[in-house]
């Protein structure tokens, strides 16, 4: 496949799929399985068309797979309680367990942020980055899917802050696992823990989804927040720094390996 049908297929996925996750933001007709199981299915259907299996993108059923999955939310969940840890000591409000807590809840909720991610890992950091990739190159890739992504996000409300700066870290992020081990279900990992740990640890006011959180006994002030975004942004772009050496380090690897053979 040539360069500019690489960039062709991989904007017509985006063109195809990115309005169902606009849709999917503004109406309830479609649950997460059901957005989730049409971009799935468009996905296998844009790799039949291009005559290359789901391996391709880590969508073959195979136990590693799920392993995969798990490493990315342990990987994902590690990184808000390192974000949690910090906030401890930058913020001043007192972090105290969440009496309204209810396990059911959380359990639930993690199901649904695991579907709402794999729907978004698909439309995002699947095939039309990796065929962005092939096209343009990594990082060329990287930020025009990133800016997409936070684009859309600000369509649909996001403070422009937000969507540029955190939406766009997260999505470097997530691309880059995604990049090292050439799987969709790892960055779904990342992704999903990120979303459900946040609530679980971060969350102000709690909800039955919050477990522990700096429970504030007043509105919080701009320094407050900024204070919060700082670390936010912060951590995730150590993140992001260490998972590019990792790429890096990989891609060297994999090209001395096919140097010597």
């Amino acid at each position: 496949m040539t360069r500019p049908i690489a960039f062709g297929r991989a904007l017509l996925f985006l063109a195809v799929t990115s309005p169902i996750w606009a849709f999917s933001q503004a109406s309830a007709l479609l649950n997460p399985a059901g957005r989730l199981a049409l971009v799935l299915a468009l996905t296998l259907l844009f790799l039949y068309w291009d005559k290359r299996p789901p391996e391709v993108l880590g969508l073959d059923p195979r136990p590693r797979r799920l392993g995969e999955l798990a490493l990315g939310f342990l990987g994902g969940a590690l990184l808000i309680v390192i974000v949690a840890a910090v906030m401890y000591f930058v913020l001043p409000f007192p972090w105290q367990r969440n009496d309204s807590f209810k396990a059911g809840a959380a359990l639930l909720a993690l199901l649904f942020v695991l579907a709402a991610s794999a729907f978004e890992e698909l439309i995002f950091r699947g095939y039309a980055l990796e065929r962005m990739m092939a096209a343009i190159g990594l990082w060329p890739a990287q930020i025009l899917t990133a800016l997409i992504f936070a684009l859309y996000h600000m369509l649909h409300g996001w403070p422009w802050d937000v969507a540029i700066i955190g939406t766009t870290l997260g999505s470097l992020l997530f691309g880059l696992v995604f990049v090292r081990w050439r799987s969709v279900p790892a960055a779904v990992g990342v992704h999903a823990a990120g979303n459900w740990t946040r609530d679980l640890l971060l969350a102000d006011p709690p909800t039955v989804r919050t477990f522990l959180g700096p429970l504030a006994n007043r509105a919080w002030t701009p320094l407050d927040q900024f204070n919060a975004r700082v670390v936010w942004n912060g951590v995730a772009f150590l993140a992001c720094v260490v998972m590019a050496i990792a790429v890096h380090r990989h891609r060297r690897a994999e090209l001395a390996s096919a140097n010597a053979t």
